[in-house]
């Protein structure tokens, strides 16, 4: 199975920091961002090739990553697609075709979860179910600054939706909590497709859960895997502290 790590976005949430350097090789734990999902990857999916998308601005996570001799002996492979322009995760993702041809784990490169063992749930049921794609997600409280997912009875994705009110939410809670996607994916190759199919959304970006949306309409089957894993997300100052938090406290 081939990894995809989008890294590409601006990071304007951590400014000064990303003025200069990539969201993706914030410190954490003494090793990059980028690092601990490159290791999930490898030693917990069983991944030995990855693509990292990069943009403008990016030739310090070449420079760090190098083909990936660092983290091992030579079994991991790492290569980089270049997005040109900066139009949403899906278009991101989409770079990958003509280059990957068999099912792919896609893993935005500014976030990780821990324990990294947890991935291993959602690579064995994408194994053994073959779904269209496979989806990480976890419960949470409050609904309101992620995209949240409602399932069925069999764990396949039913709705989703992006940062919604508690009101636009109430469909989605069962048992006080809501099912958040992690922005962990398992793809079959189809998805390239749906994504050319798909029409762009706000500011003209196209973005994954639209692409599901297409995908369920065509009756796709994409199953949702929760864990309990921490999800450590580098994306703003709030949430950096909190990732550094935890570790101090575990």
């Amino acid at each position: 199975m081939i990894g995809l790590i989008p890294a590409a976005g601006s990071g304007t949430r951590m400014y000064p920091f990303t003025k200069a350097n990539p969201k993706e090789l914030f410190p954490v734990q003494r090793k990059a961002v980028i690092d601990h999902v490159v290791e999930t990857l490898h030693n917990y999916a069983g991944v030995d090739k990855i693509f990292v998308i990069v943009g403008s601005h990016k030739g310090a996570i070449i420079d760090h990553l190098g083909d990936g001799t660092m983290f091992n002996s030579g079994k991991l492979k790492i290569g980089y697609l270049f997005q040109e322009e900066r139009k949403g995760l899906a278009h991101a993702i989409l770079q990958g075709k003509g280059w990957i041809d068999e099912d792919f784990i896609v893993h935005v490169g500014d976030a990780f979860i821990n324990p990294e063992d947890e991935m291993k749930k959602a690579v064995l049921v994408h194994k053994k179910e073959k779904p269209f794609a496979t989806i990480l997600a976890r419960e949470v409280d409050n609904p309101t600054l992620y995209g949240i997912l409602r399932v069925n009875d069999k764990g396949e994705l039913v709705d989703t939706i992006e940062k919604p009110t508690l009101e636009q939410a109430k469909p989605f809670k069962v048992n006080g909590k809501y099912l958040v996607n992690l922005g962990i994916y398992i793809f079959n190759k189809k998805v390239f497709d749906y994504i050319e199919k798909t029409p762009p959304g706000l500011k003209g970006e196209y973005q994954v859960p639209d692409v599901f949306k297409t995908a369920l309409k065509n009756g796709e089957k994409i199953k949702v895997v929760s864990t309990n894993a921490m999800y450590l997300d580098m994306g703003n100052w709030d949430s950096v502290e909190e990732a550094w938090d935890y570790f101090k406290k575990k």
